[in-house]
């Protein structure tokens, strides 16, 4: 029965006269579907293109009708390719790259299925668990899809229609299970042919990736610096060395080259045998068992022995079942599909942007000595795939001044200071004795220039008073303001006693502190003067002959200097400058810094050098890309440095670093 279901996926028809129907089924490939109306068939009108048929409860289909015309029997052939093929609607714009460490096989196949515009597949199971890289450029979703197990071997994608969202899944055939079903000569074996082509034998694979000339992607670097694969010994001492070259510039790493070389190299090393075979339904479930992938074991006395085999396409005449084909083979895929796959890519491997070689170049000129090396920069593009190699040309010569003297225009004050303090000090060796002496006497004399008289005189009489004073032990306040005084005068003082004209009468004791009475009176001065003359005279003084000595003991001084500054101000002021080129310093040798860091030293004023190696990071092994770089040079002395530096690198606008 011929189901026809439209865009919706919604029967829309049964065609009960559908006749000629006829299904290939090939491994690891879109399916195919034939079947034909009669003209006048009013199902004719919903076979539509991209409208879905189903045969027999199978596998769904949809409707391409590109070879559909009416015969001469009066009937439309129609051409439907598997909805696997809805997968070529949908592209991959522009450049992806998927895969590598911690990226496996189904994470490939899901990011591919998730580009989906409309989520018609899902993946289900998925038998491999590789880590390999994948990029594709303008690539339909099902042409990356099938590349994801190109570096597999023994792999079939399997399909399940009979549920919405399709279902996709990648398994591993299982070479070591039994047969499941058996083609017997003189059974259910109509027809048998069989064929082997050993003219694609390759026993040693030369893989290559992207890029071109000497920066092509090789495996050398994976494959212990041998860019070939080689067959077994057992291959080679069967057929010998046949060598082959397969370029696939799609691939930008090294690893994934290799596991899909190594897949394409184990289908090449021997010869496929296939065998095309005709059979009959004998037993109940006979066509069930006929599948892709499955293996089945031919029985026939021509060969000797059974052949087991893998069921590799299917070609079933519902209509006509002698003309009914299996094609085994015994391996999953066929060589002639390996061979086709590496023309088609070296036809096609045009239209992948592919780079190349450049170079480009950078100098710089400048004053520098050991502390302050001459520095440059340069940047190393994020799509420089490979570089080939950075060189650089250094030469020294003395320091270069142009002038002699530059201008001031404004004043400066210049200060010196010192923040600690010194004590400085000075010794004698030992006591000293110095003598001054005088030649003789001396006689000096001073001369009045004559008589001098000198009179002094009282006005007139003169009487002063006194009160009563009484002395005593007692306080002030209780002698009604008599004083209790001793004259300044010691204890036991002797006084004299004297009458009114100042004649001594009689001595006495002073009592100190005692009590004692002044009793009033009064003194009377009478009018006098005093005369005194002076003569003529000389005073003279003789100094005799005589010597003064000094003597200095040892002694030291020390002066202590404190902390201080001194400011000295230099007003606006100009020089005349001295143009010219002057010369400083005598430079002998080198050190290489890299980022920083001293990678080499050089004992010459002339150097040509391979910076290749100074630049890669140990870490990675890998020279940085997509970020600036540096290179110092700082000579031993004073010193004028030019660097001359180029690059030499594979640029291509896509993929991932090498060194």
């Amino acid at each position: 029965m011929l189901e026809i279901f439209n865009r919706d996926r919604r029967r829309v028809a049964i065609a009960e006269n559908a006749h000629n129907l006829r299904e290939e089924r090939k491994i690891n490939s879109l399916w195919y579907l034939y079947f034909s109306l009669p003209v006048d068939d009013s199902k004719n009108e919903y076979c539509l293109p991209f409208h879905y048929v189903r045969w027999d409860d199978g596998e769904l289909y949809r409707i391409m009708p590109a070879e559909t015309a009416a015969a001469e029997t009066g009937s439309v052939e129609y051409q439907c390719e598997h909805v696997l093929a809805t997968l070529i609607d949908n592209v991959l714009f522009g450049y992806h790259v998927v895969g590598n460490r911690g990226v496996y096989t189904r994470d490939c196949i899901n990011y591919v299925l998730d580009h989906q515009p409309v989520k018609n597949w899902v993946l289900d199971r998925c038998g491999f668990n590789r880590q390999f890289e994948y990029g594709w450029e303008q690539e339909t979703l099902l042409s990356a899809l099938f590349s994801i197990a190109n570096p597999l071997s023994n792999y079939m994608w399997v399909t399940d229609t009979s549920v919405y969202p399709w279902r996709l899944s990648l398994e591993a055939l299982d070479t070591g299970t039994k047969p499941e079903m058996y083609v017997r000569y003189s059974r259910n074996m109509l027809s048998y042919t069989g064929s082997t082509d050993p003219q694609q034998i390759c026993t040693r694979l030369y893989p290559l990736g992207y890029g071109e000339g000497v920066n092509q992607l090789t495996i050398a670097g994976v494959n212990s610096g041998v860019p070939y694969l080689q067959s077994p010994q057992e291959y080679i001492d069967r057929y010998g060395v046949i060598e082959r070259v397969w370029a696939d510039r799609r691939y930008e790493d090294a690893e994934s080259l290799k596991a899909a070389a190594q897949a394409m190299l184990d289908e090449m090393q021997e010869p496929v045998k296939q065998y095309s075979i005709g059979f009959s339904q004998l037993d109940e479930g006979e066509y069930s068992k006929a599948a892709i992938g499955k293996k089945i074991c031919i029985v026939h006395p021509e060969l000797g022995a059974n052949v087991d085999t893998f069921i590799t396409e299917l070609k079933l005449n519902y209509g006509d079942v002698p003309n009914s084909t299996i094609t085994v083979a015994n391996k999953s895929t066929n060589i002639a599909s390996s061979i086709a796959d590496m023309a088609d890519r070296q036809r096609i491997e045009q239209t992948y942007a592919q780079g190349a070689t450049q170079l480009y170049a950078q100098t710089l000129q400048a004053n520098c000595d050991s502390k302050n090396g001459a520095v440059m920069n340069f940047y190393i593009p994020g799509d420089m795939r490979i570089i080939n190699k950075i060189m650089a040309k250094v030469q020294m010569s003395s320091f270069r001044s142009y002038s002699k003297a530059t201008e001031n225009a404004s004043s400066q004050v210049i200060s010196s200071s010192t923040s600690d303090t010194n004590t400085y000090s000075s010794s004698d060796g030992g006591g000293t004795s110095t003598t001054t002496s005088d030649g003789g006497g001396t006689s000096v004399t001073t001369t009045d220039g004559g008589d001098t008289r000198t009179t002094t005189s009282s006005g007139g009489g003169q009487t002063s008073g006194g009160t009563s004073l009484e002395s005593s032990n007692i306080l002030p306040d209780e002698t009604d303001g008599q004083a209790v005084h001793n004259h300044a005068l010691p204890r036991n003082a002797r006084l004299a006693i004297v009458d009114d004209n100042l004649k001594i009468i009689r001595g006495v004791t002073f009592v100190w502190s005692g009590a004692h009475v002044h009793p009033e009176h009064t003194h009377n001065l009478t009018p006098h003067s005093h005369d005194v003359t002076l003569s003529k005279h000389s005073h003279s003084v003789k100094i005799s002959a005589h010597s003064h000595s000094l003597r200095l003991q040892a002694h030291s001084h020390n002066v202590r200097i404190p902390g201080h500054s001194h400011n000295v101000t230099i007003p606006s002021h100009a020089h005349e400058i001295t143009p010219g080129i002057f010369f400083s310093g005598h430079p002998t040798s080198f050190g290489l810094y890299v980022n920083g860091t001293k990678k080499a030293s050089f004992n010459l004023t002339d150097a040509e050098i391979d910076l290749t190696g100074y630049l890669v990071d140990s870490s990675t092994n890998l020279i940085p890309r997509g970020s600036w770089l540096s290179i110092e040079i700082r000579p031993n002395d004073l010193a004028y440095v030019s660097i001359d530096m180029y690059v030499q690198g594979f640029v291509q606008s896509r993929g991932d670093n090498t060194v």
